[in-house]
């Protein structure tokens, strides 16, 4: 036996056709297939006819005009799929933005000598020092890196006692209260220093915390 293609009588194969042009465009007899939101008024068609509603051309208007109105013009649907793209652009733009910053700021604190640090963790303020910034703070996943300024364990000693009113011994000698005193040193070292944009892990949204500094800062 050849290798060629089955044989399929004539009538076979024009029923076969027929029955595959029926899958593929079921209400081509009700709807111009050439119409931009064909597929849109079969899906409103095959809807009306599982409620029990004959499918004619009434019908097939009358899915039409449903079909136009949710979906509008076509200007009105070209327009929203330009402002989509619009949109879209834009959020990569930011996310482009935001990865390049991110990279800058790894490039920068890898390069410091030493930095003394105010993480937010917990509703408390963690003052403590790095040379290693990203590695500490991947360990410590503080809920917000709230600021920096360069300097050593002996300038974070000179914080410790500067702040020591508002310690919260219980948790450790490096917790501090975010009392009004503290919140003040923390916004001037942001306006000195600028806001701190360290990549680094954290159990909190970017969105929440950035929520919750805001508040801190505000009181």
């Amino acid at each position: 036996m050849g290798n060629g293609r089955p044989f399929i009588p004539e009538h076979e194969r024009r029923r076969s056709e027929r029955d595959n042009s029926r899958i593929r465009t079921p209400y081509r007899h009700l709807v111009d297939p050439q119409d931009p939101y064909y597929y849109e008024i079969c899906i409103e068609l095959m809807m009306m006819d599982r409620a029990g509603v004959e499918i004619n051309e009434t019908a097939a208007d009358i899915a039409t005009k449903l079909v136009r109105h949710k979906l509008g013009t076509e200007e009105e649907l070209e327009a929203r799929r330009r402002a989509n793209q619009e949109r879209n652009r834009q959020e990569q733009e930011e996310q482009a933005r935001r990865w390049a910053d991110e990279r800058t700021a790894r490039d920068r604190w890898r390069e410091s000598d030493g930095i003394v640090y105010y993480i937010l963790r917990g509703g408390l303020v963690k003052i403590g020092t790095t040379t290693q910034p990203m590695k500490r703070f991947g360990a410590l996943m503080p809920d917000a890196v709230l600021a920096t300024e360069p300097g050593d364990a002996e300038l974070e000693k000179i914080r410790h006692t500067q702040f020591a009113d508002v310690r919260d011994s219980n948790v450790g000698n490096e917790y501090f209260h975010p009392h009004p005193p503290l919140v003040a040193h923390i916004r001037a070292l942001r306006e000195k220093h600028g806001v701190p944009n360290i990549p680094h892990a954290s159990l909190m949204t970017r969105e929440k915390a950035e929520v919750i500094v805001a508040e801190l800062l505000a009181s």
